[in-house]
């Protein structure tokens, strides 16, 4: 999560919040770059048993990542896939030949994908593949404006969505839309802390049951993790 946090800083933040498990990914600009931030996050998870993997999809996609055996990643990563990073999609990715057989080998998988784009594109890939499971970051803030994402995906049962960073009137307003069920707890370390952004959620007027769902159980069984 975040831009390459050394592992002492991550635990430092469990321990201060009280978060037990944490997903960790590659950062996009490193990614990019080379694959093999994704194997070091394998090792550094292999190392630290409460880190969970999600690997990066990388520009010329690394699809044999989702190859339908075992793998050891928990979920993946897409990221302004050719873009302009955090800020413009590139819609020829739609029209990539490779994309369909991608895609494929990610719904044999049962894999989630933490999926961030514009809306407009979000909206069109989805369309696309509507048999993937997709986690929208941050509610769909840096794709547009969150209540756009709300109502285009509200009826949409494989589309989640996480809560780093937005503001608590707005996470309350997507679990009262789609349900607890639908909402992951995120922090996005380093651009938030774990602290802050769990602070949000156990503020918000929900029962114990619908928070222990956002925290923990949604991500649980999305992801098929043992927690």
């Amino acid at each position: 999560m975040g831009i390459e946090v050394a592992t002492h800083e991550l635990q430092r933040q469990q321990r201060d919040s009280g978060v037990t498990h944490v997903v960790i990914m590659p950062f996009p600009s490193t990614a990019i770059q080379t694959n093999r931030i994704n194997d070091q996050v394998l090792e550094e998870t292999a190392r630290v048993s409460n880190f969970t993997p999600y690997h990066y999809i990388r520009e010329n996609y690394e699809d044999e990542l989702f190859d339908p055996i075992p793998q050891p990643y928990f979920g993946g990563k897409w990221h302004w896939m050719r873009g302009v990073q955090d800020s413009a999609s590139n819609y020829r990715i739609l029209e990539d030949a490779a994309l369909a057989p991608l895609c494929e080998k990610i719904r044999i998988t049962g894999k989630p994908v933490i999926f961030e784009e514009e809306f407009e594109f979000t909206r069109r890939f989805v369309e696309m593949f509507p048999r993937l499971f997709f986690i929208i970051p941050h509610l769909g803030l840096l794709g547009g404006d969150s209540l756009d994402f709300l109502k285009a995906f509200k009826k949409h049962e494989h589309i989640y969505f996480d809560t780093a960073l937005a503001a608590e009137d707005t996470i309350l307003e997507f679990v009262r839309s789609v349900g607890a069920e639908r909402v992951l707890f995120g922090s996005d370390v380093p651009f938030g802390s774990m602290k802050r952004e769990l602070s949000k959620i156990l503020a918000l007027p929900l029962g114990r049951d619908d928070k222990e769902r956002i925290l923990y159980k949604n991500v649980r069984d999305l992801a098929h993790l043992t927690l």
